[in-house]
């Protein structure tokens, strides 16, 4: 990677480009979440399901900085629209995963075509270089927006 110092205007108007395009996500989201009865946070937690593989409730608290108590409520929500369901941890049967349910899967895969095809088409402009330096930037942009978010303080913590 380069260590030159990028220039200061160019890195603002990245951060301004980074800014838009969460906003237009976050609408993209809240569409499609309106046309399935879902919420932008049940999206997220489904999608991380979905990426990861079943996973333990408090991993998905620990890896979203969502509230455990708040998780419950989302995963009742996305378990009654047969969207994903808990099921024992084959290692140890006193423990429960969320697994997301492919069927439902289909139907935001639909949805959010007419994003992949557009994102296709911009990927096609670029180089494969160009489109590994792109996939480094979003991931450490990724990290460092989760490294940023403010902690949840833990129970002894709180007092």
């Amino acid at each position: 990677m380069v260590s030159k110092r990028p220039d200061p205007q160019t890195v603002q108007q990245i951060q301004e480009g980074l800014r838009d395009l969460v906003w237009a996500l976050d609408g993209l989201n809240q569409a499609v979440g309106a046309q399935v009865a879902l919420r932008p946070v049940d999206l997220e937690v489904l999608d991380t399901v979905a990426r990861s593989g079943p996973t333990p409730p408090s991993q998905l608290a620990e890896i979203l900085g969502i509230h455990p108590a708040t998780l419950t409520g989302i995963l009742d929500r996305l378990e009654e629209g047969g969207w994903a369901e808990r099921i024992a941890d084959p290692s140890d049967r006193r423990r429960v995963l969320i697994r997301a349910l492919r069927d439902r899967g289909t139907e935001l895969r639909r949805l959010y075509a007419p994003m992949a095809r557009h994102l296709t088409e911009i990927c096609a402009r670029f180089s494969p270089s160009d489109l590994e330096a792109i996939r480094h930037f979003l991931e450490s942009s990724a990290e460092a927006a989760r490294k940023a978010r403010p902690r949840r303080p833990s129970a002894q913590e709180k007092g």
